[in-house]
């Protein structure tokens, strides 16, 4: 069983990750996809990383482009999904963003999830992530900022919605408690590998 998760900006979606990761015993793959494809490809991380949240414009992109036809950002997703497709064909796992769920859509063995919080629980989350200290209604736009940008990032790659609930198997308000939602999942992960297995 793979379990992939997709998750608004400080939902708390990437602590649930890991308490599911945790309570089944399998790796959680999240900023290891960026060493993984560098090590794969030759980038440096800091590129990968980069091309995630900058599709054009930036400097890294501009000297990278020289001599090249597919656009970074391009390339680290192709870079990237093999490495999932790869992860996912060695065994159980969960996979934190990128598409996974998208990536792995031939798949039957794969459990799809979205987390998402009340506005109000990801302020606070954001906060304790953050120096800087900003009014809930700054809050408000630097989280929608960053629930943008992976919108952005995910329908570009996909032929889906990022967050439409009909993209997913199961979505779960953070709302409910980290060890709750992660408790869910497990119990949907164990439900549907018995459903495949039977």
């Amino acid at each position: 069983m793979v379990i992939t998760m997709a998750r608004e900006y400080a939902s708390g979606g990437s602590e649930i990750a890991q308490r599911v990761a945790d309570k089944l015993g399998i790796p959680l793959y999240n900023k290891e996809l960026i060493t993984l494809a560098a090590k794969k490809s030759g980038l440096t991380e800091e590129a990968i990383a980069a091309s995630e949240t900058q599709r054009s414009g930036s400097l890294i992109y501009s000297l990278y482009m020289m001599g090249n036809t597919l656009p970074l950002a391009d390339q680290v997703y192709i870079l990237q999904s093999n490495v999932i497709k790869e992860l996912a064909e060695k065994g159980p796992c969960v996979v934190l963003g990128r598409c996974g769920d998208y990536v792995l859509r031939g798949r039957g063995d794969v459990l799809r999830t979205f987390v998402y919080a009340p506005l109000a629980d990801r302020i606070a989350i954001a906060r304790t992530r953050s120096d800087k200290q900003y009014a809930d209604r700054q809050w408000e736009s630097v989280l929608a900022k960053h629930d943008r940008a992976r919108a952005s990032y995910y329908n570009y790659y996909t032929e889906n919605r990022w967050g439409e609930a009909k993209n997913y198997d199961l979505c779960l308000n953070a709302a409910l408690g980290r060890d709750a939602c992660a408790e869910l999942i497990v119990q949907a992960a164990k439900a549907m590998e018995a459903a495949h297995t039977a």
